[in-house]
């Protein structure tokens, strides 16, 4: 199962979307800028990042998971745990 359509979902209202077992992709917010002198305007921005620490499951996740799919808690981190198990073999 696919899990970048519910992380990038996510990632749209939260600044912190921890994969359980994995780790966690960060948002940081850039504001817009104005640079006057060669008359540019840098619309604002979010950069992300990854921090393979942060593993514990904080519900976040699974629960849209569950949520969107109509499928109980314990069955989404189910899934998810798939799907983790799936991207470290990948990257073995």
């Amino acid at each position: 199962m696919p899990l970048t359509p519910y992380i990038s979902e996510l990632l749209y209202r939260y600044d912190c979307v921890i994969i359980p077992e994995f780790g966690a992709f960060l948002t940081k917010r850039i504001s817009a800028q104005i640079d006057t002198d060669q008359q540019l305007f840098t619309p604002p921005k979010k950069i992300l990042s990854f921090n393979p620490q942060l593993q514990h499951n904080d519900g976040l996740l699974c629960n849209h998971i569950a949520e969107i799919e109509k499928i109980p808690y314990a069955q989404a981190i189910e899934l998810v745990h798939e799907a983790v198990t799936s991207f470290k073999d990948t990257l073995k």
